[in-house]
């Protein structure tokens, strides 16, 4: 299954003819999930729920297991991610102070374990 590829923040993606460009296999999960934890709650007025928002919690006092909360509660939401193993979630320091998310899912379309950072 393809889909059209969407880098979030940005316009559509052109390919190299001038097409619109499609996005498959995981990486359609990949777009999707970025999305989904991108967008802030409320932003669809159609889908009030859909979105973690993560951008807007940059600066609070979240600890690991309030996003980790939120990351799954939105990812069980989301069909191309396979509910069994449950995603793994974990949050690293980097040595500037910033905050790194790696998420760790099976793809439900290919059972490709992906790994994902944000």
């Amino acid at each position: 299954m393809s889909d059209i590829s969407h880098t979030f923040g940005y316009d559509l993606d052109i390919s190299d003819t001038g097409d619109l460009a499609i996005v498959s296999g995981s990486n359609i999960g990949k777009q999707r999930i970025t999305r989904r934890l991108c967008t802030n709650p409320g932003d669809y007025i159609f889908w009030t729920d859909y979105g973690a928002g993560l951008p807007q919690r940059i600066g609070n006092t979240d600890t690991l297991n309030d996003l980790t909360s939120v990351i799954l509660e939105q990812m069980k939401m989301e069909t191309s991610i396979s509910q069994s193993p449950t995603p793994s979630v974990k949050m690293y320091a980097l040595t500037d102070g910033t905050k790194k998310i790696s998420i760790q899912y099976s793809d439900s379309t290919t059972d490709e374990t992906t790994l994902m950072e944000i």
